[in-house]
């Protein structure tokens, strides 16, 4: 089976927004960023984080707002990115030395590897500047995704405005 960059990136943005219906993007703390400050450590990191993999990455949804429960009840604002690449690199190399990065910015990462007879080798990461960021690196194409924490906003009415 060939795996292109942009089903990479569609069952990617599909489990980004699973999670968030499902409430499991939430923090344990109160939110001490606003949504404008959680947007841009979300493109922060991603940014920085596809620079240390290089190559030629592209915007493929973001960053977008959506809602998420904020740790004390009620709706907030989180924002979601995700970027991709075409064929290239070597996995491995590409995992171990974005898990070296993440770890010096604060996010736990542990490998992810998904379910298939030619599995999609990964990075899940969860702390730091976002609420989880992940890496999906195959041969055919990679694809960065990252989730900002929980803030305090209206994700309907930003979306409203442009957002």
């Amino acid at each position: 089976m060939t795996r292109t960059p942009a089903a990479i990136t569609i069952a990617a943005a599909a489990a980004v927004l699973l999670a968030a219906c499902t409430g499991e993007h939430t923090t344990a703390e109160p939110p001490t960023m606003t949504s404008a400050q959680a947007k841009q450590a979300v493109v922060d990191i991603v940014n920085r984080s596809y620079a240390e993999i290089g190559g030629d990455w592209t915007i493929r949804s973001g960053p977008a707002v959506q809602s998420c429960e904020l740790p004390s009840g009620g709706s907030g604002a989180a924002f979601t990115y995700i970027v991709d690449r075409a064929p290239g690199g070597e996995p491995s190399s590409d995992i171990k030395k974005l898990q070296h990065f993440w770890s010096g910015e604060g996010i736990k990462a542990g490998p992810y590897k998904n379910g298939g007879s030619n599995p999609v080798h990964g990075l899940s990461g969860v702390g730091g500047p976002t609420t989880s960021i992940d890496l999906y690196a195959d041969p055919t194409g990679y694809t960065i995704e990252g989730f900002s924490v929980c803030t305090v906003g209206d994700a309907a009415e930003m979306q409203g405005n442009g957002e």
